[in-house]
């Protein structure tokens, strides 16, 4: 459901985080502060998606100037024991969480330029309250338990965090608490976000490295940091698109929204076969780019201002055939996270992305922390001469790529989605919706969606269409060459995305999916 308001509105994928973030600005905390402390929940009641030992990223607007953060974890001096990286397991936790450097770097950002004058106990005092007194499995969690069964049972960590005494998974509503991650968050909540790196954490973190053999130490820690970079824009119609520099996949969504820039989509049919097409065809060619390309920058050779130039847009243009599809041969990589974000008083707008990369990340909990690892290793591509293979010290491609428009006229959009690959398809949708063909943020979250390739389980590589869709629709698709395959309406298989209106009379909205279970809320 959406939440307006003329102050101050957050959502995310969580009810109980939501109102922790709605309390939060309702004491005078800022956008970031109020994103913070629903993200420490988060922490908490949905840790199949997201934890401390994680990945992070910032989006950030005064409605003038948007900014980007990244917290994001790096490779060890070593490989794991195991001499290569695997999926999941000790081998797949082979980089370090980037998640509490990132908080910390807006935690300074939100006291030293926007004013705020809460703590770190301010922020994660409702997160240490469901740690400690207890909360009840979410039906996410739940699902993904059962999505996961195997994995839970093959891996004794994930076993003590999904199952009962008998071994039987926990169902929605269990009750439960976390009396490690309790000592964790207090620790942090006393000594700040340093000492996951640095002091008392780092040091049990260290020792549970050890133990787990996934090649990283206490150095690896230290050397984690965070990083403020300006983002990547685009022109889009009347305003300018933002998204994420590399190793971020958000390069490869402002790409095809580059080249769509050139197809007149507000004279087509809203939902309509050619609406599709053009969409589908725009992303796969990106994805078939990043796939190649993608990779730490501090290694690489990728030319932002060359990819996203006016030339190479209308080159991605020329090459969309309006009456046949592109064969689609690349292997789908799924992978999850959460969106959510706040806009307070000031008109300021945080939109933050945490993330284990897959659900139940490594599925590995690191010491006697109660912090579940992240297996962003995964990401690594397995040749050593690939431009994102693994190396020492090194990011891998990150898949995390929230977006910004703010128009001329000072409308101003915040979205993103969970979903691995699918995470710049659902935001080309919503991106079409909100400006071409100027929806509510409701009607942008509820139109029907595509998603070509792999979803998150036992699923095909086929383009993927919500029931919703008209089926002459899907018919006319497949005679342009499209392999489809029909998926419920409001399928949670396109992920769970969100958005925030900042509208230019003062009015804010914001909704999260109705593909779930996440809640907004107005001030």
């Amino acid at each position: 459901m959406k939440a307006k308001s003329t102050v101050g509105v957050i959502c995310t994928p969580d009810a109980r985080a939501t109102e922790a973030g709605m309390d939060i600005l309702r004491a005078g905390g800022t956008a970031i502060d109020a994103t913070m402390a629903a993200g420490a929940v988060l922490s908490v009641v949905y840790p199949h998606m997201t934890g401390l030992g994680g990945d992070a990223i910032w989006l950030l607007s005064d409605g003038q100037q948007v900014d980007t953060l990244l917290g994001l974890g790096q490779a060890g001096q070593r490989l794991p024991d195991a001499g290569a990286i695997t999926m999941r397991g000790p081998a797949s936790a082979a980089t370090t969480a980037g998640a509490l450097r990132g908080w910390s770097m807006a935690h300074d950002w939100s006291t030293h330029r926007w004013g705020s004058k809460l703590t770190w106990p301010d922020l994660l005092e409702q997160a240490i309250a469901f740690a400690r007194d207890g909360y009840g499995i979410s039906a996410n969690q739940a699902f993904w338990q059962q999505q996961r069964y195997n994995l839970i049972r093959d891996l004794p960590d994930l076993t003590d965090l999904c199952c009962d005494a008998q071994g039987e998974l926990l169902v929605e509503g269990t009750r439960v608490t976390r009396p490690e991650l309790t000592t964790s968050l207090e620790q942090l909540a006393r000594a700040g976000m340093t000492d996951f790196y640095e002091g008392e954490i780092a040091i049990a973190l260290a020792e549970g490295f050890e133990r787990l053999g996934n090649g990283l130490t206490r150095g690896d820690l230290v050397r984690t940091q965070a990083w403020h970079s300006k983002p990547l824009s685009i022109r889009y119609r009347k305003g300018t698109l933002y998204n994420f520099p590399p190793p971020s996949q958000g390069l490869y969504t402002l790409s095809a929204l580059n080249a769509l820039n050139l197809v007149n989509l507000e004279s087509l049919e809203n939902g309509g076969a050619d609406y599709f097409h053009y969409l589908v065809e725009a992303i796969k060619a990106q994805l078939k780019q990043r796939n190649r390309q993608l990779c730490d920058p501090a290694g690489g050779t990728l030319d932002t201002r060359e990819l996203l130039s006016q030339e190479r847009a209308a080159a991605n243009f020329a090459a969309i055939d309006p009456k046949i599809a592109v064969p689609w041969q690349e292997e789908g990589r799924p992978a999850d996270t959460v969106w959510l974000a706040a806009s307070d008083a000031n008109g300021r707008t945080a939109c933050l992305m945490q993330s284990l990369f897959h659900d139940f990340g490594s599925g590995c909990m690191v010491g006697d922390t109660g912090i579940l690892w992240l297996n962003r290793a995964a990401g690594f591509n397995q040749d050593l001469a690939h431009a994102n293979g693994w190396a020492p010290g090194k990011r891998p491609a990150h898949t995390l790529n929230p977006s910004a428009y703010l128009a001329d006229d000072g409308q101003q959009f915040y979205f993103g989605s969970q979903g691995g690959d699918g995470q710049p398809q659902t935001q080309i949708v919503l991106a079409t919706q909100l400006v071409d063909f100027r929806q509510p943020i409701d009607q942008a979250l509820l139109a029907p969606r595509f998603l070509q390739g792999r979803s998150f389980f036992g699923s095909s590589e086929k383009l993927k269409l919500e029931q919703n869709i008209a089926p002459a629709v899907g018919e006319s698709l497949a005679g342009r060459g499209h392999d489809i395959e029909w998926i419920p309406e409001l399928s949670p298989f396109t992920g769970l995305a969100g958005a925030v209106a900042v509208h230019i009379d003062g009015r804010r909205e914001a909704m999260h999916d109705p593909r779930g279970e996440g809640t907004a809320l107005g001030q």
